[in-house]
Formats: C-alpha cells, structure tokens, sequence
C-alpha cells in the first residue's frame, strides 16, 4: 500500500493560505463572462505551449499557436495538438466528476500520446520495458522501477487518491503528491511529464482549486526549470530501488506548493485588475458591495423579491450567526431592509429602497449587466 511520508511545513501552511486566498479573490470578484473565458482560452494555450516547451519541444511559440486547434500527424505539431485535446477531456471529466482511476490516466495518456504510424488506442498500456530519465550520470539522471512492478505501484497510487484518509488532506498536496509519484513510477514510454501535470491539475479542480481554470503552473515550473528537476531527485539515488521508493517528500512538495502559490496569486492578481477595469464604469451602488452584497442583490435583483435568513445562509455558505451579523450591518448600511418592519425579529429581508430602484433599472438592460449572473 503506498503510504507517502512527509511533513507540512510552516511555509507550506502559509503558501496553503495564499492559495486559499487566491481561489476565494477569484471566486467572488466581478468579471463578465466574456472576460473570464477570454483569460480562460489564454491560461489553456500558454499550458500547452509551455508544458511542450519542458518536454524539449523546439518549435517556436508562434508555430505552436498554429498547432493549438489543428489536427497534425507530424510530431512536434501532434504533441501541441493533443495536449489541447487533453485539456478539453479535463474540463467533461470535471462536469461529470469523474474519479480518478487506473482508466482515466490510460485513456488521459492516449489522448496526449504522439502517435506516428497506426490508430490510436483508447487507453494506454504501462511499458513493458525499463526506460531511463537523461542521460546516464548526468544530474538528472534517473532509472525508474522495472516494467514488472509498474502494474502494482499504479494500483496503489490510484487506491491512495481515492483513500478515505486522503480525503482530509488539502487538495494542493495531494495534487503534489500524486505528480511526484506518478513521476517516479514512470509509467509509460514518453509522456509522463504532460500526464503528471494533467492529474496534479484535475486533482485540484476536484479538489475547489481550479481557480475558473486561470492559472498556469508550467509557468513557474519554465521560469524554475533547473530547481524543479533539483526538487524532483530531491539528491536521491539514481536507481528506484535505492530509496526512492520510500523517501520523504517534503522537500519536493515544499516547492510543488510554493511554485502554485506563486501562479495563483499571479492569476489572482490579473482578476482582480480586469475586475477593476471593469467595475469602475459600475453604478456606484453596485461598485461599493463585497462579494456576498453582490451574490445578494443579483438574488434579489434578478429572481427574487425577497430573501429568507435561511436563503442567505444557503447562497452564501455562512452560518447563522455570521448571516446575523452581516444582515444588522446591512441593514444599517442602506443596503437591504426588514421585509416584515413591525416584526420583533429579523427573518427575512428585501432591498433597501436605493437599490429597490437600481435592481429595477438594470432589468430594463439586462445585456449590459448580464456579467453580474456569472
């Protein structure tokens, strides 16, 4: 059974936090769809093109923008091509929450697999030879586990994501995790690098960390790249067998987590700009609201004409005695009013006036506000 070792660090915790951070600014700011699936599209295309980049692809990056969407039978422009393929197997799997499993990775595999002569198979099958990573005594050099035992150290792998006990562990160390096991299995021929950051990005999706699908990774992994294969040998024997297979990963997931901190606040940082750039030709009334203002007034503006205590608990995911809180600040705001004034107690609430009218106007242009539904 595998069974990783290692220690969550106080840097950790913190780039844990940032992270955390990161995904609720994402989350909660305003951008209109149009926006956000533009900065989408983008975030996918430079993954593909720096992903191949780290796996010696020598096409330019212009090259490969022509590759992204057409369908290719040469190498190098087949790799771009299947990649963006896969990605898009990420974003059904993710709509249909599929688990992962042994059958995910191969049919994952076989979708960025380059194939040079024959059909493409549905799935994957593991080497059944012994491959090595660089060239021999260089420093990346690397001889994962021998062909016979790769069926095995799969199974377990896949068993411990799906383990109960590793549902408490925070999606970015398990997405950490599972990218420096399946590194070090080596599963397949060609294509472990490509695969390894497609599962460590699902597992993060699954986990509430997609981030609407805006960060990058490969990006600090491009700017990094000599301390990311450092912090992949972790200074370890050459050999699986001579302690890799039961080493502690620390050191490894110290960086895994640092280099997705980085990215996150990095995406974070570019929503929060266009969101500005955006808001600032908002109503002020609009524009002075935090996120869970915003949640409530486009309830109230767009499908209800009025909201219960328990409906802003539901809508926000706060508990009651924050909802309390927040309903007496609102209230005193000018933001929202007791639906019922003569009641002793609050238990349910409309639009304070001022926005009674705003929600009114903007239902006479529901084009131009449409990004507030998003």
């Amino acid at each position: 059974m595998y069974n990783p070792r290692f220690t969550i660090t106080n840097t950790m915790a913190q780039n844990l936090m940032k992270i955390q951070k990161a995904s609720i600014l994402v989350e909660n700011l305003p951008l209109p769809s149009s926006i956000l699936d533009t900065l989408r599209k983008e975030s996918r295309e430079e993954t593909v093109i720096l992903s191949t980049k780290l796996e010696g692809n020598t096409l330019d990056e212009q090259a490969k923008r022509e590759a992204l969407y057409l369908q290719n039978t040469s190498g190098e422009q087949q790799e771009v091509y299947n990649l963006m393929k896969a990605i898009d197997y990420l974003d059904e799997c993710e709509e249909r929450q599929l688990p992962i499993t042994e059958g995910f990775i191969r049919k994952l595999h076989a979708i960025i697999r380059v194939i040079n002569h024959g059909r493409r198979p549905r799935q994957s099958e593991y080497r059944t030879e012994q491959n090595q990573v660089g060239k021999r005594n260089q420093p990346n050099w690397y001889l994962p586990p021998e062909p016979q035992d790769i069926p095995i150290l799969m199974e377990d792998l896949v068993a411990w994501v799906n383990s109960p006990n590793t549902q408490v562990i925070p999606a970015p160390i398990k997405a950490g995790v599972v990218m420096w096991q399946f590194l070090t299995i080596h599963p397949y021929m060609d294509g472990n690098g490509r695969t390894a950051r497609m599962i460590a990005t699902y597992i993060l999706r699954l986990g509430g960390f997609g981030l609407k699908g805006l960060f990058v990774l490969e990006s600090f992994y491009d700017r990094n790249l000599k301390e990311y294969y450092k912090n992949l040998q972790m200074g370890l024997q050459h050999n699986y067998y001579y302690g890799r297979n039961d080493c502690d990963i620390t050191q490894w997931l110290e960086f895994f987590i640092s280099g997705l901190s980085e990215v996150f606040v990095e995406a974070a940082k570019l929503v929060e700009e266009k969101s500005k750039e955006y808001t600032t030709v908002e109503p002020e009334l609009i524009r002075i609201l935090d996120p869970n203002q915003r949640i409530v007034f486009t309830k109230l503006a767009f499908q209800y004409s009025w909201a219960s205590t328990s409906d802003l608990r539901n809508w926000l995911n706060l508990s009651d005695r924050t909802i309390r809180d927040k309903v007496k600040k609102w209230i005193d705001s000018g933001f929202i009013m007791p639906r019922d004034s003569d009641g002793q107690r609050i238990r349910s609430i409309v639009l304070a006036p001022e926005y009674q009218s705003l929600a009114q106007e903007i239902r006479l242009e529901p084009e131009r506000y449409r990004y507030l539904l998003k």
